[in-house]
């Protein structure tokens, strides 16, 4: 039997400290965004969930609710774990937590090159095109 994969909200500051750990790794040294623009100081304000293969940490996200409107961010996976279908896992957790919280809106601001994959999850692109920390990105809402 295979190694078990659980993906749910974060139960203590370990868990914390191991997602900012994969959003550095992914984000700060493979995608080259400024530390200061990754650690931006809203992670007090986030749900934040935790993608564990057995017992180690591979994956993570973070939801933030503004004006009843969630907003899905640093959703990533550590690159030796990708294509293996855990982004899908995390992603369609995070719509069932927030669709369970009753929000009237999900939505994020996709790294452009992954909207395809989004769209596949039932995101609609919104707007225009846009670079965050030098990245384009497209807005998408869940439809």
């Amino acid at each position: 039997m295979g190694v078990k994969l659980t993906i749910r909200e974060i139960e203590n500051k370990k868990e914390l400290e191991e997602i900012i750990s994969i959003r550095k790794e992914v984000f700060v040294k493979e995608q080259n965004v400024p530390e200061g623009m990754e650690i931006d100081g809203e992670d007090d304000k986030a749900i934040h969930v935790i993608v564990l293969l057995g017992k180690k940490p591979i994956g993570c996200a973070r939801i933030r609710i503004i004006d009843n409107r969630a907003k899905l961010e640093r959703i990533s996976i550590l690159k030796e774990y990708r294509g293996n279908g855990y982004g899908k896992d995390l992603v369609e957790f995070l719509i069932k937590f927030c669709l369970d919280k009753k929000v009237k809106e999900i939505y994020m601001h996709a790294q452009y090159y992954l909207k395809d994959f989004y769209s596949d999850l039932e995101f609609v692109e919104s707007g225009s095109v846009f670079a965050e920390a030098g990245i384009k990105h497209i807005e998408m809402v869940y439809k």
